[in-house]
């Protein structure tokens, strides 16, 4: 949607760099874009340590289909118990 604004002000180009406004918003886009893949990431590396197959499925199909927030959502809100999988002796 920002693209979207910024496209009206920016003319033709909507990714020139020669605009400090526009320059800033991809700036912050491509920041939180790698925030999001870095949080994904280390939620299936908890999934697939905790064993819970069935969760890191659906965080992973729904990513990839397009629907990655419903995943997060879901998982953030529904997710397996968090287990120490490093300490032995703990099972789930």
């Amino acid at each position: 949607m920002a693209f979207v604004v910024a496209r009206r002000y920016a003319g033709a180009d909507p990714l020139s760099l020669t605009d400090p406004n526009l320059t800033g918003l991809i700036v912050i886009i491509e920041v939180l874009a790698a925030a999001m893949v870095v949080c994904w990431i280390a939620a299936l590396v908890r999934l697939w340590r905790q064993r819970a197959v069935g969760w890191f499925a659906a965080v992973l199909i729904l990513h990839v289909v397009g629907l990655g927030i419903v995943g997060m959502v879901a998982y953030a809100g529904a997710g397996p118990l968090d287990i120490d999988v490093s300490k032995p002796g703990v099972s789930s």
